[in-house]
């Protein structure tokens, strides 16, 4: 088989380079691979046995020319394949339709992107040809799912395939970490940005989200690695905002090293095809908070939108957690078999697979509740083709009540609230109430141990489960996405409602762990992880105090505890947001925390009036909490609806 590709990339030309080795890569499954450049320099590179790359030294319309003339005097390519749909495609159409080849158009830009099309006047012209140029083409390879799927909702009928873009892992693996602390004595901190310093790749953004970041933490670093026509506006912009000690534009260079050594990675590109740099940051370990773009939902990137980055950055910072890609990539034989299968059918004419399965029938899914519990997770599950039926009080909802009732399995997430008065799962009932006969109740609002199964005896001709919740209010859609545990709790330990429990969790996103046990033992994990973390906190706020009263650096103190792999990194800092209006202050706080300790405490005391000691312990801890609070003005308004104004300044 002999393939002509029609490419833009000058790296072509440099034996070294990542491109290089990957047409190495695809010429060794073929018998000859031409590259041509239009607008490459003048040179003809032999960069293996049988693939050679050229070109002719002149602009891109006379380059185009030329190159269209040298392929019509090449031995006739099966394949005429393009790096993208716009100008090198049009001149790859022209000369399939004169040597009688297949036409093959690679897309690496999510090129129907709204941004993208408003950018310039010659983007819209790009998208113009790619319309007439994709429509004649006899495949389309992609590099994400997102892509394949913009093309299939604007009616493309050529066969599409999904291959990412070869990522050498390897070689990352290898690389050695930066030894920040020599590099950067001033950052405890790392935040990197890896881009070309271009307009779309927006990197202004991130350099005002880390302003707002940097109040918060004042040890952090920004670190920029690229370069482009946009460094001399972004290093006003650095200066216009103060933080020019703070920021260090690194050039381009290898960002291998940087990876490993940050704390956080950020990408606020306008748009992204793929996003290369995301995946080699995640495959590093290193966090990334990231703009919806690209493969950042799907290789397990936090997504943030522009308003909540810096909040969800702070939040990441605070939390201590590593990177993880969520996607597996080929490895260099994979990529290389992966190509020539691809590139096999376009020669054939046979329909390229993506290499998903045939989906099976699914189970109807409702959600009753649209908070950002409830939100996240129907997203998730629609999202992986689920069908999903969403009720809640919100006008856009609210007419679903009755479709309720037909759903297969409807998880519950709404407000379980604790007042003055005590724990109330009133709402919670009247959600099950609309589920129908037969049907499955998940609840993943936090119960009170037992309450499940009360619930389960007051409605009998429905399965009542509870399935608790894990989510950060400033990281919801990636932990929905990503849970590190799936817990489904049965009211009754039979074969058959164990059946029904590995239902509910076989729809769930995997996790490391999964388990399905008592109701009872549900519950009692999640307030044992809520108010695990609220001990934490109380005690965190007390020894720093202790620390700073003597004359210590609780940094260093806590940096030492986190070491121990025992402790964990999170809730470490006593002075933090707590998700709930953004106000920083001392204390546990947020909309879980306050009312979900305060249930179980009171609780304990009725299940355990004698156990003195026990019940003083949990009340100091709890009015230690609520001073810290009250000293700091932080969440005064949760504090009030679950103690009523007794706690409130006077």
């Amino acid at each position: 088989m002999r393939i002509l590709v029609l490419s833009t990339d000058w790296n072509a030309f440099n034996e070294t380079s990542a491109v290089a080795k990957r047409l190495r890569m695809q010429a060794r499954t073929v018998e000859r691979m031409d590259v041509l450049v239009p607008h490459g320099p003048l040179q003809l590179v032999q960069i293996s046995g049988n693939a050679s790359v050229r070109g002719f030294g002149l602009g891109r319309v006379l380059g185009s020319l030329r190159a269209i003339a040298a392929g019509s005097r090449i031995q006739r390519p099966d394949v005429v394949s393009a790096q993208d749909p716009f100008l090198v495609g049009l001149v790859a159409w022209i000369i399939a339709r004169m040597r009688g080849s297949k036409l093959h158009l690679q897309i690496h830009t999510d090129l129907f992107d709204r941004f993208f099309y408003s950018l310039s006047l010659g983007n819209r012209l790009k998208v113009f040809l790619a319309r007439f140029l994709l429509s004649r083409a006899d495949s389309i390879r992609v590099v994400s799912k997102r892509i394949a799927d913009s093309l299939a909702a604007r009616g493309i009928k050529a066969p599409v395939t999904i291959l990412p873009v070869f990522v050498d892992l390897e070689s990352l693996k290898k690389a050695e970490p930066l030894d920040k602390r020599a590099r950067y004595p001033n950052f405890k901190r790392i935040i990197l940005v890896v881009a070309r310093l271009e307009k779309e790749k927006n990197v202004a953004a991130s350099i005002r989200a880390f302003a707002e970041i940097a109040k918060v933490d004042t040890t952090a670093g920004l670190v920029v690695i690229g370069s482009g026509s946009e460094r001399a506006p972004l290093e006003s912009l650095v200066r216009e905002l103060g933080i020019a000690e703070k920021v260090v534009f690194e050039g381009a260079q290898d960002p291998f090293p940087f990876y490993k050594a940050a704390d956080l990675f950020l990408l606020t590109s306008s748009y992204e095809g793929f996003g290369m740099v995301l995946v080699e940051a995640l495959a590093a370990g290193c966090p990334v908070v990231s703009y919806d773009v690209g493969l950042a939902r799907e290789a397990g990137a936090i997504i943030a939108t522009p308003a909540d980055l810096p909040r969800v950055a702070i939040a990441v910072l605070s939390e201590g957690k590593r990177g993880k890609l969520s996607i597996k990539f080929p490895t260099e034989s994979e990529y290389r078999e992966l190509w020539y299968a691809d590139i096999s059918l376009s020669a054939s004419g046979v329909e390229a697979r993506t290499g998903e399965k045939k989906s099976e029938a699914r189970p109807t899914v409702g959600y009753v509740g649209q908070g950002f519990i409830g939100k996240n997770y129907a997203d998730e599950l629609e999202g992986r083709g689920f069908p999903v039926v969403r009720y809640s009080l919100e006008k856009e909802y609210k007419n679903n009540k009755e479709k309720i009732k037909d759903c297969d399995i409807v998880f519950i997430a709404v407000p379980t609230p604790t007042t003055p008065d005590g724990f109330s799962d009133e709402i919670v009932r009247q959600a099950v109430s609309i589920v129908g006969d037969g049907k499955v109740a998940v609840i993943k609002s936090t119960m009170l141990p037992g309450m499940t199964e009360k619930i389960q005896k007051q409605y009998p001709k429905k399965v009542v489960m509870h399935s608790p919740e894990f989510l950060r209010e400033a990281t919801a859609a990636y932990d929905a996405a990503h849970p590190d545990r799936n817990i489904v709790g049965i009211c009754a330990d039979t074969p058959e409602a164990r059946a029904l429990g590995q239902k509910v969790l076989s729809i769930l996103p995997p996790a490391p762990f999964e388990l399905v046990c008592s109701a009872v033992e549900a519950e009692f994990i999640k307030y044992a992880g809520n108010n695990w973390l609220y001990l934490k906190v109380v005690y965190i706020n007390i020894l720093y105090d202790f620390v700073q009263k003597l004359g210590g650096n609780y940094e260093h103190v806590r940096d030492a505890f986190a070491a121990d792999p025992r402790m964990g990194r999170s809730h470490l800092d006593p002075i933090h947001q707590s998700g709930h209006g953004g106000l920083a202050g001392r204390g546990a706080g947020g909309h879980c925390f306050i009312k979900d300790f305060a249930a179980f405490r009171s609780m304990y005391e009725q299940v355990f009036p004698e156990d003195a000691q026990g019940i003083e312990a949990l009340k100091a801890m709890e009015q230690k909490n609520v001073k810290l609070l009250r000293d700091t003005g932080k969440d005064l308004e949760l504090l009030e609806g679950v103690y009523g104004d007794v706690v409130m300044p006077k």
